[in-house]
């Protein structure tokens, strides 16, 4: 399945290709493949994050379907 993975602020530098940034990267994953999966596949830091999926708030046990669009924030704190 094709899913889009969007990474926020400093996790941005853990996307695959090394070069950062918040654009949007393709990638083609299991069927049936986690949030969680994707999070340790990219090996992300084990540190409170915002998941959302299609735009809406998702838990990181959420299997991803084609055409998903997974953005990971995070926490963000304000005043």
């Amino acid at each position: 399945m094709h899913v889009d993975v969007a990474l926020f602020a400093h996790l941005a530098a853990f996307q695959p290709d090394g070069k950062g940034g918040r654009a949007p990267r393709s990638f083609e994953l299991p069927d049936g493949t986690t949030i969680a999966e994707v999070i340790e596949t990219l090996g992300l830091p084990d540190q409170p994050r915002v998941v959302f999926v299609n735009g809406r708030h998702a838990e990181e046990d959420a299997a991803l379907h084609d055409g998903d669009r997974l953005a990971i924030f995070p926490p963000v704190a304000g005043g």
